[in-house]
């Protein structure tokens, strides 16, 4: 990840400095990859209702057995692992974190992307989490939590959620030391 490539998505402020570039670790593209095949799987419970009919009245027409049936499903199941991994692809790309002397940026998307930018001066906490589901996967990730209190879907109703990042301890007590340096350079109480 290059601190440079943050231009395409977003413009620093006046005097401001990219600290670090963070390209989540790649244990979340399998991480995704999972979430979407249990989506997939519901929808494709949901759609077999309409696929299984039309198989047999396939199946009637071509004057074939069981087996195209059988056929019929393992590409309907192959066809559901290759969407969940394009998709799951396209989501772990599309993501990117900046922490600059001034914000916590966080880039995400899946066709399109979102920038998500919240000030160091309006960050109240940053909360680590480690969940069996991250344990598994070999990663934390951090929820940054604003002083707006905006409800927000995602973890711990955080504002901006860093997933999956290398060394979640020390990227904590880099954005609390820049919240403290910030706050202390502006004057600024809390």
């Amino acid at each position: 990840m290059n601190k440079e490539d943050y231009q395409k998505f977003f413009r620093l402020q006046e005097d401001e400095k990219i600290i670090e570039a963070i390209k989540p670790l790649p244990a979340l593209k399998w991480l995704l990859f999972f979430q979407n095949i249990i989506l997939a799987a519901i929808l494709s419970g949901l759609s077999l209702w309409f696929v299984l009919p039309l198989a047999s009245v396939l199946v009637q027409f071509l004057g074939g057995e069981t087996p195209v049936i059988v056929f019929i499903i393992i590409i309907f199941i192959i066809l559901i692992f290759i969407i969940a991994h394009t998709l799951a692809s396209l989501q772990y790309d599309k993501r990117v974190y900046w922490i600059t002397d001034n914000r916590v940026i966080a880039k995400s998307g899946l066709i399109g992307y979102k920038v998500n930018s919240i000030p160091l001066e309006r960050i109240s906490d940053v909360i680590i989490s480690r969940s069996l589901i991250e344990i598994i996967f070999g990663f934390g990730s951090l929820h940054i939590q604003s002083l707006a209190g905006q409800v927000s879907r995602g973890g711990f109703g955080a504002e901006g959620n860093l997933e999956a990042v290398p060394d979640p301890e020390g990227l904590q007590e880099k954005i609390f030391q820049l919240i403290k340096g910030k706050r202390k350079r502006e004057k600024l109480t809390m």
